[in-house]
């Protein structure tokens, strides 16, 4: 009785990843795109070179061009995953909620609690 209580309280707290998950994903893809875009126009603008990199950087010259783009899009994907985190701590409850303050009620039900 009491695994079945926890099972169902396990699968109540899941409930809203869902959605989440699939924002997060269509978020990433999004960020890909536009990451793509603007280490291709960084690149074609002149305002980093492939030259520069490789100096700055101390690369071998033996590192494709297409590593280097890589990097930068993950580097602006990185950027772009932070600012999203950023903006769930903001907006979200679960990320304005503030832990470690003492309340008599919880929000997560104890499953061995006898009382319900």
């Amino acid at each position: 009785m009491r695994l079945e209580k926890k099972n169902e309280e396990m699968l109540a707290r899941r409930k809203g990843l869902t959605g989440r998950t699939i924002v997060q994903s269509i978020w990433l893809l999004m960020s890909l795109a536009v990451a793509y875009f603007v280490a291709t126009y960084l690149l074609n603008e002149g305002i980093i070179t492939y030259q520069m990199i490789y100096g700055q950087l101390g690369l071998p010259r033996t590192v494709p061009e297409w590593a280097i783009l890589l990097g930068i899009m993950l580097l602006i994907v990185f950027f772009m995953q932070f600012i999203l985190i950023f903006g769930f701590m903001l907006a979200a409850p679960e990320g304005r909620r503030k832990l470690g303050e003492p309340s008599l009620s919880s929000r997560n039900i104890d499953p061995f609690d006898d009382k319900y």
